[in-house]
């Protein structure tokens, strides 16, 4: 549906590309701790992953395809695969590579940018709101009370 190929893929994650990405990797701002990484052309964030999040996604799997085929233009992320990672002296790492939504042709034009979970609980920025904060989902039923043409 993506029109993904094995030579894109390996474009954007090859190892040499990456190192840098790789190693810069922090643990994310969110209560799941995992760690996260963008490919060097951004094109696509690498996510740990933990056993519990792996079954809610295969849980969720069915409903997440077909409304990727009814709705081929979602701004849902896409997700391309779960991975699991062994390599000699290191305990398993379950990964996940997703499309980065965030690629634009002008990002002076972006006017918010919201982490949508689906939620209500816990679920509001904290703090002053710039244009470079990433907004929640109560943010969002604001946002859009108050700028219906945007949404």
């Amino acid at each position: 549906m993506n029109r993904l190929s094995m030579q894109l893929l390996e474009k954007s994650l090859a190892p040499e590309l990456n190192r840098k990405q790789v190693f810069n990797a922090g643990e994310g701002a969110g209560k799941s701790g995992s760690f996260f990484f963008f490919s060097h052309d951004r094109k696509y964030i690498i996510k740990t992953m933990n056993a519990e999040e792996i079954q809610v996604m295969l849980k969720i799997l069915p409903n997440y395809i077909e409304h990727l085929r009814k709705t081929p233009n979602s701004l849902i992320a896409k997700i391309f695969g779960i991975f699991t990672i062994e390599k000699d002296g290191f305990g398993k790492v379950h990964v996940m590579l997703m499309e980065n939504t965030l690629q634009f042709y002008n990002p002076d034009k972006l006017e918010c940018i919201f982490d949508l979970k689906g939620s209500k609980l816990a679920r509001s920025t904290k703090g002053e709101l710039k244009k470079s904060t990433i907004r929640k989902d109560n943010d969002f039923k604001i946002a859009k009370a108050k700028l219906p043409k945007l949404f």
